[in-house]
């Protein structure tokens, strides 16, 4: 009798408890896992955005190192870097953009936000194709499923560009589509403008498809094709950058390479490349000259001479050039007296008592300060106050990309290379000039009246498109596109990288200063640590220094880089 009494009440309960469950289901939605129709892309999209620029200023400075626009202490290639080196390059890219633009694109598309969808397609999509120029094959069709599949098997490189070029044409349908709601208005890229999305989603079509002309037949129609429409990045207003701030603190939001280099010491922390330096401001005359108009905008020297250069700063000064060195080759110093200062490539000696003496970064694209030939030593706030811009695509890039298809593929939609030269170097230098304009720097009288004039202008580019005229083959004039460019892509180091292994230009390139013998150059990276150590697929890992080690794409002779 009890025991019925008992169960008789445990239904009462239960009946009790389901009313009261169905009375507060509504109330149960867990704001740490919200559904799709209340889910905030827009934090999504934040997130997504700052992961990438992250990532992209990791590639840059890798690919800036070994292309000569930064210092690379070296000086063994196969030792040039250690596996670890790449671990937050690789968690960036899986455990975050990856990870975030794959929860949020269906969100997104739900909401009709199709703006906010292609976006996030868009910097996956660069990320991915840039994960194999850096790395060879990678994990992609397994990868980022969570606790479904923790150890993602490996695609070939050469299908995970196929998948970068579909998710690039996925965007552009979004960006195409009609009943789209309103663009994100934390766009830290182009405040939500789908026009330009899209054209930057068509450059980098453009990008990847010029990466695989050495090895894909089928490239070059795609690339005429992307060339004829002409809905590319042309214009500085359309350039792909990010845009950085002046905050120093809580967050930072400045330049990574004004915050690391204009501080509160007084002191520049990294070294800019001699070779890089000696191309922009002495190479083309063979004396240091005002011919670049850039050069006040890349470089701020603390120093305008040689005064403080002594055998405890600057021992190479001191010392003959190497005997591997062509006569031509820079070396130590970029001449004169002018006070650029540097270090060589693969310089790995230890680091003297020159913080005071470094140059550093101008303007343009960090924030820095632009070079009145004055010098002074580094403050935490100067110029622009690292106001800055990662340059991920210019429209000088779209030219440059163009002038080669037209060389060396007679893809000529678009001109022909000397006159897709002209445009490019033009493209550049404008968007160089312009800059300090654009991010607010007020510059002095004394400043602007070093502002190059339109005749200077006009005497740069007919330098080079007379040495252009004057070439003989097609390889020497080759040559002298890609070191424009070379010159044109200050502070994007992914395509100095991926253009130095395709074109094997600019080819009077610095060779490792400290041996003449530094092994192969590194065509591509070792596997990161943290792929190879925890994942039970993961290939063995790349022996440092094969000539084998290279992208799908790069199908150069072994000893084409030194």
């Amino acid at each position: 009798m009890r025991y019925s009494k008992f169960f008789i009440c445990l239904a009462l309960l239960a009946t009790t408890l389901g009313a009261c469950n169905k009375k507060l289901d509504s109330l149960l939605d867990n704001p740490n896992a919200p559904s799709p129709s209340t889910a905030d892309v827009d934090l999504s999209l934040n997130q997504i955005q700052l992961s990438f620029r992250g990532f992209y200023g990791t590639a840059s400075t890798l690919g800036a190192e070994l292309s000569r626009q930064q210092s690379w202490f070296g000086p063994i290639y196969a030792n040039g870097y250690s596996p670890g080196t790449f671990d937050g390059l690789w968690s960036s890219a899986y455990s975050s953009i990856f990870v975030n633009a794959d929860a949020m694109i269906p969100v997104a598309t739900a909401q009709k936000k199709f703006i906010h969808a292609g976006v996030a397609k868009v910097l996956k999509a660069y990320t991915l194709g840039t994960l194999v120029d850096q790395f060879g094959d990678i994990p992609y069709t397994e990868a980022v499923q969570g606790a479904a599949n923790t150890n993602p098997k490996i695609d070939k490189g050469a299908d995970v560009y196929v998948k970068a070029l579909a998710l690039l044409d996925d965007a552009i349908a979004d960006f195409n589509k009609t009943g789209s709601a309103a663009g994100p208005t934390n766009d830290l890229f182009y405040g939500g403008s789908s026009a330009n999305w899209k054209k930057a989603a068509k450059s980098l079509k453009l990008k990847f498809l010029m990466n695989t002309r050495l090895v894909d037949a089928s490239a070059s129609a795609k690339i005429a094709a992307l060339i004829t429409e002409n809905d590319l990045v042309t214009t500085a207003a359309q350039d792909f950058n990010f845009k950085y701030g002046t905050n120093i603190s809580s967050p930072d939001s400045r330049h990574p390479k004004y915050a690391g280099n204009y501080n509160v010491n007084n002191q520049v922390g990294e070294y800019l490349s001699t070779y890089f330096m000696n191309l922009v401001v002495k190479e083309k005359t063979g004396t240091v000259s005002f011919l670049d108009p850039r050069r006040r905008y890349y470089f701020y020297r603390q120093n305008t001479n040689y005064v403080n250069v002594n055998e405890t700063t600057l021992t190479c000064a001191f010392v003959a050039n190497p005997a591997h060195y062509p006569a031509d080759m820079p070396f130590c110093i970029v001449g004169g007296n002018s006070g650029y200062w540097g270090r060589d490539h693969g310089d790995n000696s230890g680091t003297p008592p020159d913080g005071s003496f470094r140059t550093t970064y101008g303007v343009y694209p960090a924030g820095g300060e632009f070079d009145a030939g004055t010098g002074g030593a580094v403050k935490q706030v100067m110029g622009g106050r690292g106001a800055g811009v990662d340059p991920i695509w210019n429209s000088a890039f779209t030219y440059f990309v163009e002038a080669e298809a037209a060389l060396k593929l007679g893809i000529t939609a678009g001109g022909t290379a000397r006159a897709l030269l002209s445009k490019a170097i033009y493209a550049s230098i404008s968007k160089v000039v312009g800059f300090p304009a654009s991010i607010g720097y007020s510059m002095s009288a004394s400043q602007l009246g070093l502002v190059p004039t339109t005749t200077q202008i006009d005497t740069y580019v007919n330098f080079v498109l007379a040495q252009y005229d004057a070439a003989t083959t097609d390889d020497a004039r080759l040559n002298i596109i890609m070191k424009e460019y070379y010159i044109a892509a200050w502070g994007n180091g992914v395509e100095t990288y991926n253009s130095l292994r395709r074109t094997g230009k600019p080819d009077n390139i610095q060779l490792v200063v400290t041996t003449a013998n530094p092994g192969v150059f590194m065509r591509s990276f070792t596997y990161p640590s943290v792929y190879v150590n925890r994942n039970l697929n993961a290939p063995t890992q790349k022996t440092p220094g094969v000539a084998a080690n290279k992208v799908f794409w790069d199908n150069n002779p072994d000893n084409f880089i030194k």
